[in-house]
C-alpha cells in the first residue's frame, strides 16, 4: 500500500512540474506596429485576427513570464528567466508590420498571413514555417533545422541563409518575376526542377524587380514556383565559374 501512495505521489508531482499556464490575451496601443521578439525554447506563433489592435498570450510553465514592452510604436518581447512553452502573437488582418524582428532558438517559428515591410527572423535548431505571407524585404537565416516558405510573396528583396538544415521555398508567382544569386556549398539546390550543380551562380530573369539572394550549407534546398510563365524561355541559368 505504501508503494502504491509512493507511485501516485510521483505521479502527481511530475504532472504538476509539467503544468503549462495561459496568460489571458493582452492588446497593444493601436499605433504599435512593429515586432522584436528574442526566445529560446519557446515557440513563436504569429497569426491574423480579426482585431483592431496587435494581441498576444504566452503558455509558459508556472511562475515563468515574459518581459513585454511597447517602445516607438514596436512590442518588444523577452524572456525573464529560462523557460519552456509557447508565445501567440495575433496580428489584424489589415495591418502591414512596418518591422519585424524574430530570434529564436531551439524552438520552432510560424508565421501565417504575416504581412511585412521589413522582417528578420533568425533561428538556431527548429523549424521555420511560413505560409501565404507577404514580405517587401526579408532576411530568414536557419541554421540546423528545416525551412517551409509556402507561398510567401517577396515584393522586393529576401536573403535566405540555410544551413545543415532543408528549405522548401515556393513563390506564388511566375519565375520570371524573380531573379536569384546563390552559393551552395555541400548538399543540394534545386530550381524550378532543375538541379543546380555548379556554384556560386544566378537563376532567373537578370531584369526582374524581385530579387533573391540563397546562400546553403551542407542543405538539402528546393525553389519553386506556383505559376510558371509559358511566353518566355525557360529562366536561364549562369554560373559563375
Amino acid at each position: 500500500m505504501m508503494m502504491k501512495k509512493n507511485i501516485v505521489f510521483a505521479a502527481v508531482f511530475l504532472l504538476s512540474t509539467l503544468t503549462v499556464f495561459a496568460q489571458d490575451l493582452t492588446y497593444t496601443r493601436s499605433k504599435t506596429n512593429g515586432l522584436d521578439i528574442e526566445l529560446s525554447q519557446v515557440h513563436l506563433i504569429v497569426e491574423l485576427s480579426d482585431e483592431e489592435r496587435i494581441a498576444y498570450r504566452f503558455e509558459l510553465a508556472e511562475g515563468k513570464k515574459l518581459s513585454c514592452i511597447e517602445t516607438q510604436k514596436t512590442l518588444r518581447i523577452r524572456q525573464m528567466t529560462p523557460s519552456q512553452g509557447t508565445l501567440y502573437v495575433f496580428i489584424p488582418k489589415t495591418m502591414v508590420l512596418e518591422n519585424c524582428s524574430i530570434r529564436v532558438s531551439r524552438a520552432d517559428i510560424r508565421l501565417e498571413g504575416v504581412q511585412a515591410v521589413h522582417i528578420l527572423a533568425m533561428l538556431n535548431m527548429g523549424a521555420i514555417t511560413s505560409t501565404e505571407c507577404v514580405f517587401k524585404n526579408a532576411v530568414i537565416n536557419l541554421a540546423r533545422g528545416s525551412l517551409s516558405c509556402d507561398k510567401t510573396e517577396i515584393v522586393r528583396s529576401c536573403a535566405f541563409t540555410v544551413t545543415d538544415a532543408t528549405a522548401a521555398i515556393t513563390f506564388p508567382s511566375e519565375e520570371a518575376e524573380y531573379h536569384i544569386d546563390y552559393v551552395q556549398n555541400r548538399g543540394t539546390l534545386t530550381i524550378a526542377g532543375n538541379e543546380l550543380t555548379k556554384s556560386p551562380g544566378e537563376y532567373g530573369n537578370t531584369k526582374a524587380k524581385r530579387r533573391i539572394i540563397f546562400s546553403g550549407g551542407a542543405a538539402k534546398a528546393s525553389i519553386n514556383f506556383t505559376e510558371k510563365d509559358t511566353k518566355t524561355a525557360a529562366a536561364t541559368q549562369h554560373s559563375g565559374n
